[in-house]
């Protein structure tokens, strides 16, 4: 079933498939977030009143997540940072994955990859995927 009324953001997470394996929850995150966004492109004439009219243009997605760095990660910064290395392209879903719920899911490019290590404090890192084609939405099954 479905959850119900406002989720939870603690049930959201990022899921990477990476080099043929299935989906598996990025380790250890502290927020998610999917943005998808639709460029307009200018259709203003002599007859717009001095308005701008727009109509619809290219649309493209992106994912990011931060968390805490741990070594002993199940799936973390250090295999993302495989990912991003050899520069290939990986399946990422953005999920509560529970039974019911909405799971975004499509082909990504990490763009960015950063770890921190602030003096007497947790380390962390981030990681920002950019969308190549079509985003799915899907029922978590």
């Amino acid at each position: 079933m479905s959850s119900q009324g406002i989720n939870n953001g603690t049930l959201t997470a990022l899921y990477v498939e990476a080099n043929g394996g299935g989906l598996t929850k990025v380790a250890e995150l502290t927020n998610t977030e999917f943005s998808a966004e639709m460029a307009t492109r200018d259709a203003s004439t002599k007859d717009s009143g001095g308005w701008q009219d727009v109509l619809e243009g290219q649309k493209s997605w992106t994912m990011s997540a931060d968390g805490y760095f741990a070594e002993d990660a199940t799936f973390g910064f250090t295999d993302l940072f495989t990912e991003w290395t050899n520069r290939r392209q990986v399946i990422v879903a953005f999920s509560s994955g529970v039974t019911g719920d909405k799971r975004y899911k499509g082909f990504a490019y990490i763009t960015s990859l950063s770890r921190s290590a602030p003096t007497e404090d947790s380390e962390t890192f981030s990681v920002s995927l950019q969308g190549t084609g079509t985003i799915s939405e899907f029922n978590v099954s």
